[in-house]
This record gives structure tokens, sequence and C-alpha cells, in this order.
């Protein structure tokens, strides 16, 4: 199966996607900032550079997306085989 050369669940993919975006959009309000608002880092990155929430935002949204696409993928794939 297609699936398990991947090594990781698509269904476990989009929940840490979700977690990651979730958290990221909200970490702010405990600063007592409006949800949403960008918080960005006091440092730079080696490869990345100057990096904030949105950045965590928006991996997680990549996440989920990736992680939703390759379910659909695996599924029609298996509707191949059958």
């Amino acid at each position: 199966r297609a699936e398990d050369a991947l090594h990781v669940s698509t269904i476990n993919m989009i929940g840490v996607g979700l977690l990651i975006a979730a958290v990221s959009a909200a970490f702010p309000l405990l600063l007592g900032d409006p949800f949403f608002t960008i918080l960005w880092l006091p440092f730079e990155l080696p490869i990345v550079g100057k990096t904030g929430t949105a950045f965590t935002f928006d991996t997680g949204v990549a996440l989920v997306v990736i992680g939703v696409t390759l379910t659909i993928i695996f599924a029609m794939a298996e509707t191949e085989e059958d």
C-alpha cells in the first residue's frame, strides 16, 4: 500500500496541523492581545529569517492540506485496486 510507504498517518498529520494552527492563532490571547494577532520572535532563525505566529499558523494549515490531500489520494488508490 502507498500509505504504508509514508510512515506517517495522514489522520495524525491533519490533527497535528490543526493543533499547531489553533495554538498559534490563540497564543496572543494569553498575552492580552486579540485572537490572530501576529507576534514576532525577537531573533531571526538561521534559514527562515524573521518569523512569528503567522509562519507557525501557515505551517499548521499546510500540514492539514497535505494530510487531507493524501487521504483523498490514498482512498482513490484503494478503490482502483479493488
